[in-house]
C-alpha cells in the first residue's frame, strides 16, 4: 500500500463513485494535526467533496453539527479526549444528526475495531496509511445503501448454500459484522484494477463479471441469486482483474477478508473452510472445462 504523503497529492483526481453525492460536506476529527493535514489534503482532491472541516478534539460537538452540518465523519479510533465509538453512538442518537456517516480511522484496524464499529452504525474503514483508492472505497462503503430489515436478509441467506451448515446465532453474528448492501441497476460493486479486500454473496439480483482488454469490453459471467464472487482477490490480495456491474438492482453480502482470516475466531474458521471449498470447486470446474475445449479441439 503506498503511503499518502503531501507530495503526492497533488494531481490526485478520481471519478466520481456511484451513489456518492456531488456536494458532500466532511468532518475530520484527529488529535494528529499531521494526520487531518494528508487526509483533508486528500479529500480535497475528490470532485464531490463539496467542504471539508477538521477538529483535534470531540468536545462540544453535537452544538458544532447544529452550526456546521456534514454527510461524513472520519474519526480516529485512538481519539484524544473521547471514545470514538460512543462519540457516534451519541451522534446518531440525536434525531439532528442521524443520518451522518461514519469512516472510523485506525493505525491498527482490525476485526474486533471492525465488529464495535459496525454495531454503533459506521460502515467506512480506513487503515493508516492510506492510499487513494482505499480513501475512496471507505466514501463509497459509509455512503453506501445498507439493508436494514434483519429478518429479510436472514431469510435470503438462509437460502444459500455457501451458509449451509452454519447456525441461526452464527448467521445474525454474521450478519452484525459485515456489509449487506443494495446496489443499484448499473452501478459498480468493484471495478478492474481495484484492491481486492472482500467477496461477495449475491443475496439477490444479477451482477455481469466484464473483462475489460483495451477498449474492448468482454463478458464473462453473470451472478445470479446464491452465487458468490470476487473470492481470488482474498487468495493473493492482487487487483481487481474485471469490473462487476449491477445488471438489476441487487442486494449482497459483502466479507471483508479480516472476517475470513481471523484465526481466533470460530465463525472465521468456519468461513475459511467453506472459502477453501468455493476456490477448489472453481478450479476444478475450470480445468475440466479447459480439459473439454481442448479434446473438442
Amino acid at each position: 500500500m503506498t503511503e499518502i504523503t503531501p507530495a503526492a497529492l497533488g494531481g490526485a483526481r478520481l471519478a466520481k463513485p456511484a451513489a456518492v453525492a456531488p456536494t458532500l460536506r466532511v468532518l475530520i476529527i484527529d488529535s494528529e494535526p499531521q494526520s487531518r493535514s494528508l487526509l483533508k489534503g486528500a479529500l480535497r482532491g475528490f470532485p464531490f467533496i463539496k467542504q471539508v472541516q477538521e477538529r483535534g478534539q470531540p468536545h462540544a460537538i453535537a452544538e458544532y453539527l447544529v452550526e456546521n452540518p456534514v454527510n461524513i465523519i472520519f474519526v480516529d479510533e485512538a481519539l484524544e479526549g473521547g471514545d470514538a465509538f460512543e462519540l457516534v453512538r451519541t451522534i446518531k442518537a440525536d434525531p439532528a444528526t442521524a443520518r451522518v456517516k461514519f469512516v472510523l480511522m485506525s493505525s491498527n484496524l482490525n476485526m474486533e475495531s471492525r465488529r464495535k464499529g459496525i454495531e454503533v452504525g459506521i460502515l467506512g474503514f480506513l487503515s493508516k496509511p492510506f492510499d487513494i483508492q482505499s480513501l475512496d472505497r471507505a466514501i463509497r462503503d459509509a455512503m453506501g445503501k445498507v439493508s436494514t430489515n434483519h429478518k429479510e436478509t436472514l431469510d435470503k441467506v438462509r437460502k444459500i448454500s455457501f451458509f449451509s451448515g452454519f447456525t441461526d446465532a452464527e448467521l445474525v453474528r454474521l450478519l452484525k459484522i459485515c456489509h449487506t448492501r443494495k446496489y443499484q441497476s448499473g452501478e459498480a460493486v468493484f471495478r478492474q484494477g481495484d484492491r481486492g479486500d472482500r467477496l461477495y454473496v449475491l443475496l439477490s439480483g444479477e451482477v455481469d463479471i466484464i473483462k475489460r482488454l483495451n477498449d474492448e469490453l468482454r463478458p464473462l459471467a453473470t451472478m445470479k441469486a446464491g452465487d458468490v464472487f470476487g473470492e481470488m482477490a482474498i487468495v493473493d490480495s492482487e487487483p481487481r482483474s474485471a469490473d462487476a456491474i449491477a445488471k438489476s438492482d441487487a442486494m449482497m453480502m459483502e466479507l471483508h477478508d479480516q472476517i475470513i482470516n481471523d484465526p481466533n475466531d470460530p465463525l472465521a474458521l468456519k468461513l475459511f473452510r467453506k472459502f477453501a471449498i468455493l476456490v477448489t470447486k472453481k478450479l476444478r470446474d475450470f480445468t475440466r472445462s479447459v480439459a473439454e475445449s481442448q479434446a473438442n479441439n
